[in-house]
Protein backbone atom coordinates (compact mmCIF):
# COMPACT_ATOMS: atom_id res chain seq x y z
CA UNK A 1 0.00 0.00 0.00
CA UNK A 2 2.77 2.48 0.59
CA UNK A 3 4.64 1.80 -2.71
CA UNK A 4 1.10 2.61 -4.42
CA UNK A 5 0.62 5.97 -2.02
CA UNK A 6 4.43 6.55 -3.28
CA UNK A 7 3.44 5.90 -7.04
CA UNK A 8 0.49 8.04 -7.00
CA UNK A 9 1.55 11.17 -4.84
CA UNK A 10 5.07 10.84 -7.69
CA UNK A 11 2.34 10.99 -10.66
CA UNK A 12 0.33 13.95 -9.21
CA UNK A 13 3.06 16.47 -8.06
CA UNK A 14 2.94 18.25 -11.46
CA UNK A 15 -0.35 18.86 -10.21
CA UNK A 16 0.16 20.29 -6.79
CA UNK A 17 3.64 21.71 -7.15
CA UNK A 18 4.09 22.92 -10.28
CA UNK A 19 2.59 25.50 -12.68
CA UNK A 20 1.68 24.67 -16.62
CA UNK A 21 2.33 26.54 -19.68
CA UNK A 22 -1.10 26.47 -21.73
CA UNK A 23 -0.19 27.03 -25.46
CA UNK A 24 -2.15 28.77 -27.52
CA UNK A 25 -2.01 26.68 -31.03
CA UNK A 26 -3.19 28.80 -34.31
CA UNK A 27 -6.85 27.63 -33.50
CA UNK A 28 -6.52 29.23 -30.37
CA UNK A 29 -5.28 32.35 -31.37
CA UNK A 30 -7.56 32.42 -34.40
CA UNK A 31 -10.52 32.01 -31.27
CA UNK A 32 -8.81 35.07 -29.17
CA UNK A 33 -8.29 37.07 -32.57
CA UNK A 34 -12.05 37.02 -33.29
CA UNK A 35 -13.54 37.54 -30.24
CA UNK A 36 -11.38 40.57 -29.95
CA UNK A 37 -12.06 41.51 -33.45
CA UNK A 38 -15.79 41.24 -33.60
CA UNK A 39 -15.56 43.98 -31.22
CA UNK A 40 -13.97 46.08 -33.38
CA UNK A 41 -16.05 45.18 -36.36
CA UNK A 42 -19.17 46.32 -34.88
CA UNK A 43 -17.00 50.25 -34.38
CA UNK A 44 -15.92 49.88 -38.09
CA UNK A 45 -12.30 49.46 -35.78
CA UNK A 46 -9.85 47.89 -38.10
CA UNK A 47 -8.48 43.92 -37.02
CA UNK A 48 -5.87 43.50 -34.63
CA UNK A 49 -3.20 41.05 -35.99
CA UNK A 50 -1.08 38.44 -33.76
CA UNK A 51 2.30 39.54 -32.44
CA UNK A 52 4.45 36.28 -31.68
CA UNK A 53 6.89 38.86 -29.72
CA UNK A 54 3.88 39.96 -27.42
CA UNK A 55 2.63 36.40 -27.17
CA UNK A 56 5.94 35.54 -25.66
CA UNK A 57 5.87 38.52 -23.57
CA UNK A 58 2.24 38.08 -22.41
CA UNK A 59 3.61 34.33 -21.99
CA UNK A 60 6.24 35.02 -19.44
CA UNK A 61 3.46 37.29 -17.38
CA UNK A 62 0.98 34.44 -17.32
CA UNK A 63 3.81 32.26 -15.80
CA UNK A 64 4.78 34.42 -13.47
CA UNK A 65 1.36 35.03 -12.12
CA UNK A 66 0.72 31.61 -11.68
CA UNK A 67 3.87 31.18 -9.96
CA UNK A 68 2.95 33.59 -7.57
CA UNK A 69 -0.39 31.85 -7.10
CA UNK A 70 -2.01 34.63 -4.93
CA UNK A 71 -4.06 37.57 -7.45
CA UNK A 72 -3.59 39.55 -10.54
CA UNK A 73 -1.58 42.60 -11.11
CA UNK A 74 -0.30 44.15 -14.05
CA UNK A 75 3.82 43.86 -15.17
CA UNK A 76 5.75 46.97 -13.30
CA UNK A 77 6.63 49.65 -16.43
CA UNK A 78 5.05 47.83 -18.92
CA UNK A 79 5.26 49.42 -22.03
CA UNK A 80 2.71 47.47 -23.78
CA UNK A 81 -1.16 48.06 -23.07
CA UNK A 82 -2.51 44.91 -20.60
CA UNK A 83 -5.26 42.88 -20.00
CA UNK A 84 -5.19 39.47 -17.59
CA UNK A 85 -8.06 37.53 -16.69
CA UNK A 86 -8.08 35.58 -14.01
CA UNK A 87 -11.01 32.23 -13.89
CA UNK A 88 -10.68 29.76 -10.86
CA UNK A 89 -10.13 26.54 -13.19
CA UNK A 90 -9.34 25.94 -16.82
CA UNK A 91 -11.88 27.24 -19.05
CA UNK A 92 -13.68 25.30 -22.21
CA UNK A 93 -12.08 28.22 -24.39
CA UNK A 94 -8.89 29.91 -24.05
CA UNK A 95 -11.20 33.23 -25.51
CA UNK A 96 -13.49 33.23 -22.54
CA UNK A 97 -10.74 35.63 -20.64
CA UNK A 98 -11.64 37.91 -23.74
CA UNK A 99 -15.20 37.64 -23.54
CA UNK A 100 -15.16 38.41 -20.09
CA UNK A 101 -13.60 42.03 -21.03
CA UNK A 102 -15.69 42.48 -23.93
CA UNK A 103 -19.10 41.80 -20.99
CA UNK A 104 -17.37 45.10 -19.55
CA UNK A 105 -19.16 47.09 -22.95
CA UNK A 106 -22.53 47.49 -20.73
CA UNK A 107 -20.12 50.12 -18.04
CA UNK A 108 -18.52 52.09 -21.36
CA UNK A 109 -19.85 55.32 -21.93
CA UNK A 110 -18.39 57.16 -24.95
CA UNK A 111 -16.01 59.90 -23.33
CA UNK A 112 -12.45 60.44 -22.73
CA UNK A 113 -10.99 57.90 -20.37
CA UNK A 114 -11.24 58.58 -16.62
CA UNK A 115 -11.54 57.71 -13.26
CA UNK A 116 -14.22 55.27 -13.97
CA UNK A 117 -12.05 53.44 -16.08
CA UNK A 118 -12.15 50.10 -13.66
CA UNK A 119 -15.48 49.01 -14.99
CA UNK A 120 -14.48 49.34 -18.48
CA UNK A 121 -10.78 49.53 -18.76
CA UNK A 122 -10.77 45.76 -20.32
CA UNK A 123 -13.37 47.18 -23.08
CA UNK A 124 -11.53 50.03 -23.57
CA UNK A 125 -8.33 48.34 -24.46
CA UNK A 126 -9.90 45.68 -26.52
CA UNK A 127 -11.49 48.48 -29.07
CA UNK A 128 -8.06 50.73 -28.73
CA UNK A 129 -8.34 52.20 -32.13
CA UNK A 130 -4.58 52.89 -31.98
CA UNK A 131 -3.58 48.84 -31.28
CA UNK A 132 -3.02 47.49 -33.88
CA UNK A 133 -1.00 43.85 -32.56
CA UNK A 134 -2.04 41.95 -30.03
CA UNK A 135 -0.38 38.34 -28.25
CA UNK A 136 -1.44 36.33 -25.47
CA UNK A 137 -0.05 34.00 -22.93
CA UNK A 138 -1.68 31.24 -20.39
CA UNK A 139 -1.01 28.78 -17.47
CA UNK A 140 -2.45 27.26 -14.80
CA UNK A 141 -1.33 27.57 -11.00
CA UNK A 142 -0.29 25.00 -8.43
CA UNK A 143 -3.72 25.36 -7.28
CA UNK A 144 -5.00 25.33 -10.81
CA UNK A 145 -6.32 28.84 -11.31
CA UNK A 146 -5.77 30.05 -15.05
CA UNK A 147 -4.34 33.29 -15.59
CA UNK A 148 -4.88 34.85 -19.06
CA UNK A 149 -2.62 37.73 -20.58
CA UNK A 150 -3.32 39.63 -23.36
CA UNK A 151 -0.50 42.28 -24.58
CA UNK A 152 -1.07 45.30 -26.91
CA UNK A 153 0.99 47.40 -29.36
CA UNK A 154 0.44 50.25 -29.41
CA UNK A 155 -0.94 50.18 -26.02
CA UNK A 156 -4.36 52.51 -25.04
CA UNK A 157 -6.45 53.22 -22.09
CA UNK A 158 -4.71 57.22 -22.10
CA UNK A 159 -6.48 58.96 -19.20
CA UNK A 160 -7.93 61.93 -21.50
CA UNK A 161 -8.40 60.24 -24.53
CA UNK A 162 -11.06 58.54 -26.05
CA UNK A 163 -10.76 54.74 -27.56
CA UNK A 164 -11.47 55.66 -30.93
Amino acid sequence: MKTLFFYISILCAPCFFAQEIIEIDEVNQAAILEEHNKERALLNISDLTWNEDLAAYAQEWALQLAEEDRSIHHRPADSYGENISWISNMPDELSEGVAMWNEEKEYFKYKPIGNDWAKSGHYTQVIWKNSTEVGCGSALSKSGAFFFVCNYDPPGNYVGQKPY
